[in-house]
């Protein structure tokens, strides 16, 4: 994440966003979207800008950019518990099972920013230094809700990465990670974030769900 000081102020965060009038018009629909051309990521940084995240996080007419991608490895899906000592209060104790977070201006200002970002996340909630960029991963789709405040305020970018062998969390104090089918998922649904339950009732129990989209 990258900070400045206005003033005497505390530290802020500034985030890559969108305009949320420019996605809606895209996409009408909202929660899990599938069937989106790959070409919309490409386009994405065109679109998007950096503001302050405490302004971001106030304001539904900006949509915050956030990389969330699933570790997929021999039939079982990374899934991540958040424990009390990590930052983020609202996923605590809560199952996830999509790796990310929000893009910085350390990321770059360019077309690059998005690959950029995905792998500085992931090399640091995973162990690993040699993170896939964006063409390496297959586009499950978009999340776009507007089911509570926050919802309303972001953007998710789904992503799978297949890995041969497992890759495990790199801040083990902070989160637990445990590889589980989509089965044992389902029986978990009622203890996974909101993100998580929208890609898992959109695309995961959807045993035979096809990604013709992966190379359009």
């Amino acid at each position: 994440m990258l900070w400045y000081y206005s003033g005497m102020e505390e530290a802020i965060e500034r985030v890559l966003v969108v305009d949320s009038e420019w996605v809606h018009s895209l996409f009408p629909k909202r929660e899990f979207i599938a069937d989106i051309r790959r070409d919309f990521i490409q386009s994405l940084p065109d679109k998007a800008f950096f503001m302050d995240r405490p302004d971001a996080e106030k304001d539904p007419s900006f949509r915050q950019v956030i990389p969330y991608t699933l570790i997929y490895q021999n039939g079982r899906y990374l899934t991540v518990t958040r424990h009390s000592t990590q930052g983020e209060s609202r996923l605590h104790n809560l199952m996830s099972f999509g790796i990310g977070g929000h893009i910085n201006p350390v990321d770059g200002e360019d077309k690059n920013v998005l690959d950029s970002g995905l792998k500085r996340e992931l090399s640091e909630e995973l162990d690993t230094d040699n993170p896939p960029g964006l063409d390496e991963l297959e586009f499950l789709g978009l999340i776009c809700s507007d089911a509570n405040d926050v919802s309303k305020v972001h953007l998710g970018l789904v992503l799978r990465w297949d890995v041969e062998s497992p890759v495990e969390i790199r801040e083990t104090d902070k989160m637990h990670g445990e590889y589980l089918t989509v089965e044992e998922i389902g029986d978990c649904r009622d203890r996974l974030e909101n993100w998580s339950r929208l890609v898992y009732d959109g695309f995961l129990k959807q045993a035979d769900c096809p990604v013709s989209h992966k190379n359009v």
